[in-house]
């Protein structure tokens, strides 16, 4: 209780010791030392650090998988949806959020929103979501706290079982506890840990930077023109003092120096600087001739498996490739695909948590925590389609299928107010003269292009009149 066992970067400082930013400077690092890590989810954040595209897809798709939450609980036993329960769950979320115990001072609480951020791209970085539920001293549910999935390895618990254990900077710590879940993505059945999902786009992407890395240099040497300098070697040696051109030794370092000062010299010039010499040396350049390859084709193939193996969206990444609007519909829909595949273990491991936080405090319901659909369309032109849920939530509570409390949470609008009718089982749905009823369906062109460009938005919404 009021105390964490699992490790996170900083917990193992000694009390009033600075915690170092490691990550406070700027680095350029290669691809070589890249590859050079031989870790595949130490090179995976280091890209999503680095690399610009990585990075964008990592942070698209967190961005896509934060769509919303919504927290149920049901009772363990008949498995009914319990409307205290949730508000039980909804209760510690909060106090996760907003309420602190202020006689504390700073409280190092993550917020719900800033856990499912953070779990997503652990997910997507490591390919599990991992962490601890934090008791306080009531022990009741604290806060919850994340460790990288990377420093955990697995102990044989005997009769087929294991547990994790994290390798620390203190050491080995056993994690053998009911407060410690992981929710693993995409795990094989044949291996004990489970693998990022951009773990395919290694190669690809070291391929790649090392193709715009080629295309840098290729383009420095032969695309543009070098200034040469022509010495007069007898005159730069008639430019020597007596005592210099007697000297083999000191006239080798002395034509040697001057060339070092004529090369610096040229080196600094800026484009409005005016160069004048002596008739020692003279001034020329040389232009960019020799062979030039047309990369545009092989870098619009290498975007293309860049962007499958990092499972995202080419316009996503900014390599716009070619295609027709149906390919772009397609790989659309694919795209919201993968995103939701991250989603799970979040959902897993956050309704294991509030599972046993709403325990603690003695109801006997079990949570389901889930995100909300993925849609790519604007909340105002989504608003046809969130009449027709209404208007299908109505329906199942007038038929009896669900209680007016679980409609009350399906519908957003809290619980109904005091002394209101129950409505479960009463039939009211289906009077006529409803306003969704009598709306006017939006206009729409006949032409192709225009019917391309019109979105699916119902005009009303489904009944037993449509």
């Amino acid at each position: 209780a009021r105390k964490a066992i699992s490790a996170t970067p900083g917990s193992t400082q000694e009390k009033g010791s600075n915690i170092p930013r490691t990550r406070a400077l700027l680095t350029f690092e290669t691809v070589q030392q890249l590859r050079d890590t031989n870790r595949k989810i130490e090179a995976i954040r280091k890209l999503a650090q680095v690399d610009g595209t990585v990075s964008s897809a990592v942070f698209a798709m967190v961005q896509v998988a934060n769509s919303g939450f919504s927290v149920k609980a049901y009772d363990s036993s008949s498995h009914e949806f319990s409307f205290e329960g949730s508000n039980l769950a909804r209760s510690i979320m909060s106090s996760m959020d907003t309420l602190y115990d202020y006689s504390e001072g700073f409280s190092d609480k993550n917020t719900m929103e800033t856990l499912v951020e953070s779990g997503l791209k652990e997910i997507i970085l490591t390919g599990a979501m991992c962490g601890e539920l934090v008791l306080n001293k009531q022990r009741l549910p604290d806060r919850i706290q994340i460790i990288p999935y990377e420093e955990l390895t697995w102990k044989a618990k005997g009769e087929g079982r294991k547990y994790p254990v994290q390798q620390s900077g203190g050491g080995e710590i056993e994690l053998n506890i009911a407060t410690f879940w992981i929710a693993e993505s995409h795990k094989e059945a044949n291996r004990a840990y489970s693998d990022s999902v951009l773990e395919g786009a290694l190669n690809t992407a070291f391929y790649y930077a090392e193709f715009i890395e080629d295309m840098r240099r290729a383009v420095r040497r032969s695309g543009h023109a070098r200034i040469t300098v022509t010495m007069d070697t007898e005159k730069v040696k008639a430019s020597a003092p007596p005592e210099v051109q007697s000297d083999p030794t000191k006239l080798r370092n002395f034509m040697e120096n001057t060339m070092e000062d004529i090369a610096d010299l040229i080196s600094a010039l800026e484009p409005e600087d005016a160069l004048i010499t002596f008739d020692v040396a003279s001034v020329g350049s040389i232009s960019a001739e020799g062979e030039k390859m047309d990369y545009k084709e092989l870098l619009a193939a290498l975007s293309g498996l860049l962007a499958t193996s990092l499972k995202t969206h080419p316009s996503i990444l900014g390599l716009r490739l070619a295609g027709s609007q149906s390919l772009s519909n397609t790989e659309s829909l694919v795209y919201l695909k993968n995103a939701r595949a991250q989603q799970r273990p979040m959902e897993q491991f956050l309704s294991r948590a509030l599972t046993l936080a709403t325990r603690l405090y003695g109801a006997d319901v079990y949570v389901k925590f889930r995100f909300d659909p993925i849609d790519l369309r604007p909340e105002n032109e989504l608003e046809a389609f969130k009449i027709m849920r209404q208007d299908r939530v109505l329906e199942q509570l007038s038929l009896g299928f669900i209680t007016d409390e679980e409609a009350a949470e399906e519908l957003g609008t809290g619980p109904r107010a005091p002394g209101a009718p129950p409505l479960s089982g009463t039939m009211f749905h289906g009077m006529k003269g409803s306003a969704m009823q009598n709306a006017n369906p939006p206009s729409s062109k006949n032409d192709p292009m225009g019917r391309a460009m019109q979105p699916d938005t119902p005009s009303k919404a489904g009944g037993d009149s449509n």
